[in-house]
């Protein structure tokens, strides 16, 4: 009798620690990816060069222009999750790619890009540039992540960070 007790209660609190360590925490982090080191793919006859920047856990970063516009997408295997479209004056030299990673796994990029004044349909261009915004991209299963932050906020890059972790479901 007395062992079928003890057997019971180990039981008990093998179960019940299984579902404490379920309802962990994840534990968020960050990794950087400076553009400007980026390796450049050769464009074809009369395009702008692509470029491929690595990333953490199997991804990259791939950016590529077309018409007035860099475009930016996450990519891993066959994956690819469309990151952000930037008018042409930005300066890929200067920027880096912050990776938000929940247990050591990547889920969201941030980007410092450019912000615009409204242009109507019939203007050329993206119009003159009248700021910065930190621009929170989820990527993979994440892809629903989506946000944005003045960079002139206070604590820009702590409120960017709190988009992407908050919007993060294990």
């Amino acid at each position: 009798m007395r062992s079928t007790k003890m057997i019971t209660i180990a039981v008990l609190v093998l179960a019940f620690a299984g579902t404490v360590s379920a309802q962990k925490k994840p534990v968020f982090s960050s990794s950087y990816t400076n553009l400007s080191t980026c390796k450049e793919l050769g464009g074809q006859e009369g395009t702008d060069p692509a470029y491929v920047c690595k990333g953490p856990g199997g991804y990259r970063l791939r950016i590529y222009s077309s018409a007035t516009m860099t475009h930016i997408t996450a990519e891993k295997g066959d994956e690819s999750t469309p990151v952000a479209n930037i008018g042409f004056d930005w300066a890929q030299n200067k920027a880096r790619a912050e990776w938000r990673l929940a247990n050591g796994k990547p889920f969201a990029v941030i980007l410092r890009i450019p912000k615009y004044d409204g242009r109507t349909d019939d203007e050329p261009g993206v119009g003159k540039k009248i700021g910065e915004e930190l621009f929170v991209s989820g990527i993979g299963d994440w892809e629903f992540i989506n946000g944005s932050v003045d960079a002139k906020t206070p604590n820009a890059n702590v409120k960017a960070r709190q988009i992407a972790d908050k919007g993060y479901q294990p």
